[in-house]
This record gives C-alpha cells, sequence and structure tokens, in this order.
C-alpha cells in the first residue's frame, strides 16, 4: 500500500506533498522519530550512510545504533537540503518503516512547511544587537501588522537598547515570514540600509518562493480564525501616520471627558519627554482598549479640522483577509 501525505487540519492541494520540509519542521519531527524508535522498538538505524547513496531517506533508517539518536536531526537536515527532499518521499519511507506513530506528524502544514528557515550570520546578528535603535522600527513593523501592541511592551519592557535589539530579533527569526521580509524593510527605511542588503543576501535564496507559499497560505484562511477585532486592525494599520501627525493634548482631553482615559494614564503621556513618544503611548493605550475608545478616538480627531481627513482614512481603511491572517499570526 502506498502512502500518500495528506494534511489532516486543511483540504490543501496534495501538490504540496512535493515541497521541501522546513528545519522547523524537521525539528518537530526528530522528536517524533526519537521517541518512535524507543517506544515503538523499531530495529532500523539512523546514519548518515544514505547521504552519500539513494535519494530517499528510508536509508537513514539502518546504519546507527539507538546510542547515536542523537545525530537524527544533523541527519534529517542534511537530507532536506537535496532537491529530491519532499513530503511525499518522507512519507513513504516512513510508512515502508511502520513508523505509525510518527505518520501522524507528516502534514504539510502551512507553519512547518511553508515558512522560510531564517538563518542570519553572527556578525549580521552583533549589527543588529549593538548598533541599531528599534522604535522607529517597531513602528513600521506595527504598521505592517506583523508586531502587535503586546510585543512591542514586551520588547520594550528590556531595560537595555540591546536587550530590546535581541528580544526584536529573536521574534523575527521565530516567526519567519512575512515578518523576515518586512524586519527587512523597516530596517532600510529607518536609515540601516547596509544591514537591510546584508540580511536579505544572507537569509533570502535567489529565487525563493517562501513569500509566494505564505501569501497563498494566507489569503486562503480568510476570515475563520479572527482574533483582532476589525477596529484594532484598522488602527494599527495607520499606527505611523497617527504619531507621525497629530498633537496629543486635545485629544487627550476628549477622551478623558468621554472616560476613555483615566488621569494617571495621561500623566503617563505627559511625563513622555519627546511629542512621537507620547503619541506612541496614546497609540497603546488605544490598542488595548474597547471599540468605544476607539470611536471617541475618532470624535476628538473630527472636532479639529486639521485631522478629519486623517479621521476619514483610519475609519474607511480596508481590511483584507491578508492582514487579519497577518495580525492573527502574532498570537500564536
Amino acid at each position: 500500500m502506498e502512502y500518500t501525505v495528506v494534511n489532516q487540519n486543511h483540504n490543501t492541494d496534495r501538490s504540496r506533498k512535493f515541497d521541501k520540509p522546513s528545519k522547523r519542521y524537521i525539528q518537530k519531527m526528530t522528536g517524533a522519530l526519537k521517541i518512535a524508535l524507543k517506544t515503538d522498538n523499531v530495529k532500523y538505524d539512523m546514519g548518515i550512510a544514505y547521504l552519500k547513496s539513494v535519494k530517499s531517506p528510508i536509508d537513514l533508517l539502518y546504519y546507527t545504533t539507538f546510542a547515536r539518536l542523537t545525530e537524527i536531526e544533523e541527519v534529517l537536515k542534511r537530507w532536506i537540503k537535496i532537491p529530491e527532499a519532499t513530503f511525499e518521499v518522507l512519507g513513504k519511507a516512513l510508512h515502508r518503516l511502520e513508523l505509525s506513530s510518527v505518520l501522524s506528524y507528516l502534514t504539510y502544514d502551512e507553519e512547518l512547511g511553508g515558512q522560510m528557515d531564517i538563518e542570519i550570520d553572527r556578525h549580521v546578528r552583533e549589527r543588529i544587537i549593538q548598533d541599531i535603535q528599534i522604535s522607529q522600527i517597531l513602528d513600521y513593523m506595527m504598521t505592517h501588522l506583523v508586531i502587535s501592541s503586546d510585543d512591542r511592551r514586551r520588547i520594550e519592557h528590556h531595560a537595555g537598547q540591546d536587550d530590546q535589539n535581541k528580544a526584536l530579533l529573536c521574534e523575527v527569526i521565530k516567526r519567519g515570514e512575512p515578518t523576515y521580509t518586512v524586519f527587512i524593510d523597516a530596517l532600510r527605511t529607518s536609515g540601516y540600509t547596509d544591514l537591510a542588503n546584508e540580511l536579505k543576501s544572507d537569509g533570502q535564496e535567489e529565487g525563493s518562493s517562501a513569500a509566494i507559499v505564505q501569501t497563498g497560505n494566507i489569503e486562503n484562511k480568510g476570515l475563520s480564525n479572527w482574533i483582532v477585532p476589525m477596529y484594532k486592525v484598522r488602527l494599527q494599520k495607520n499606527y505611523s501616520n497617527i504619531i507621525d501627525s497629530i498633537q496629543h493634548e486635545q485629544i487627550v482631553d476628549h477622551l478623558i471627558s468621554r472616560d476613555v482615559l483615566t488621569i494617571a494614564e495621561s500623566q503617563m503621556i505627559n511625563a513622555c519627554p519627546a511629542q512621537i513618544q507620547k503619541n506612541r503611548k496614546l497609540m497603546d493605550i488605544l490598542l488595548h482598549g474597547s471599540e468605544h475608545a476607539f470611536i471617541e478616538f475618532l470624535k476628538a480627531l473630527r472636532k479639529d479640522s486639521v485631522y478629519a481627513e486623517l479621521a476619514d482614512k483610519i475609519e474607511n481603511t480596508t481590511v483584507a483577509s491578508r492582514d487579519i491572517s497577518t495580525i492573527n499570526g502574532c498570537f500564536k
């Protein structure tokens, strides 16, 4: 009987079985294989010999002893670099070896099979951690919905700039696309062009289809997993425009009069030294607030004719299924 890889969670196009598993997927598979080889008493060995012979991972399971199970991940990572390394080949190998407890892991879920593995050179990582100021970078990433207001709070909670940079970089690497590409664009728009260029050449292979795969996945998700309210998506898509253009005083006064802001919150806003920092604090409160707060914020903007157009733009901002899928990705 031939085994065919089937996604158990989605009605995905079966052509995905010819996709290459990612390193993140292989890490997950490694743990399952180790458990199966021990608990099922499967009498097959894992080794590197298969790399020198055929194009199937089945040979991987013949040449090592259980004492060398720690080599499984290294060997599988080498295997996925060859062109013939696909979900289908891996699935057939596991089926022939009767590794039934592992087959359930073999799905080409978009998070496991469709993500681009992010590998950043150590020297480039150190430059990012030591050299950048991330406030504008976070502004850009929030506007493009790949970082949430909660993410920003966690990142900025770290005391030192280096620690904040490290926390942001960890999120970028962990999430993959589209966060990685937006991060590169954010570096470029914030004046770190050299770093952006190094990251692009270091982490993205020429001709990579990772971004295309990711786009297809998020469009297909639609609105079925709606987590973030629509008004918050509209507010966040206009994040940079808002913090760069408003004066906060009259807006804050209006929000206090409508019981949207407290006096204590107003004091926290005013304690920020620069106008843009005051605006960021206001936006943080609004993004953690209710729809009523959003409505009153629009009313506050419209009280000043200078901001009426901005209020209309926010209220009429288009929210596509892709936007919802992107922002929801921050909460996985």
